[in-house]
């Protein structure tokens, strides 16, 4: 007899250990909703059965655990525990205009023909394409450069201030900075200048209006390798007068 419940015992302890070991095998193979994840920007959202969330694009949104959480405008994937990839859209709270054209170097007919809000203003020139009520954008200028797209002005007014910074943190990592006795705010569209392909610089430019000055991050870039964006501020300042806001 006590054969017979030893060879029990041994077996019910095997039966026991496969159970165990296939148990884990089910975890390993624990299905992940890839369904493609839409959210506004500071939204966070639990992915059932993730360890490691990995991103392609971080700006947009990173994983930390079982957490997706939404960083800026824009769109990536995700890859769950090393193989379920998921879409993953980040949607804008605000919207006080389109988003300008920033497709750099492109030309004339393509800015026409993706810029959908304002109507075309008479301050227009070979140069510079002038919009007006835009949006919220009183004024949307594009200049151009050889035929070529090298920058966008928005020109805000101030009444609409606290939308436009709730606007533009949605899209750009932001930072003052300072020239002279000036302060403006910087962003990028990237976590950095290889991964960005916008900046901006924002300035109150008076007691009625704000300007957003849009470029290529490339541009900027070479500016603070001389410890200045003067140049572009200057760019900037000359398109304002030319639409007679002073």
């Amino acid at each position: 007899m006590n054969k017979y419940f030893k060879f029990s015992a041994i077996a019910l302890m095997a039966t026991m250990s496969f159970g165990l070991v296939s148990c884990g095998d089910d975890d390993d193979d624990i299905k992940i909703d890839s369904t493609p994840i839409s959210f506004f920007a500071g939204d966070k959202k639990l992915i059932e059965g993730a360890d490691t969330i990995a991103s392609a694009n971080k700006f947009v949104a990173y994983g930390k655990g079982n957490t997706l959480t939404g960083y800026h405008v824009g769109q990536t994937t995700v890859t769950v525990n090393g193989k379920a990839n998921i879409s993953v859209t980040v949607i804008p709270k605000y919207n006080l205009y389109d988003d300008p054209v920033c497709e750099w170097g492109c030309d004339l007919n393509y800015v026409k023909g993706h810029q959908n809000q304002g109507t075309v203003s008479s301050k227009s020139t070979d140069k510079m394409y002038v919009y007006e009520n835009a949006g919220g954008a009183s004024l949307l200028s594009y200049t151009f450069e050889n035929g070529k797209l090298k920058s966008v002005l928005a020109m805000v007014s101030t009444n609409h201030t606290s939308t436009l910074t709730d606007y533009l943190l949605e899209r750009f990592i932001m930072a003052p900075y300072y020239e002279g006795s000036e302060t403006y705010f910087v962003g990028l569209n990237g976590l950095d200048d290889d991964n960005a392909k916008t900046a901006i610089i924002m300035q109150v430019y008076s007691a009625s209006y704000i300007s957003v000055y849009y470029t290529s991050s490339k541009t900027t870039a070479s500016s603070r390798s001389d410890v200045s964006y003067q140049a572009l501020l200057e760019e900037k300042d000359e398109m304002v007068k030319h639409l007679n806001l002073e």
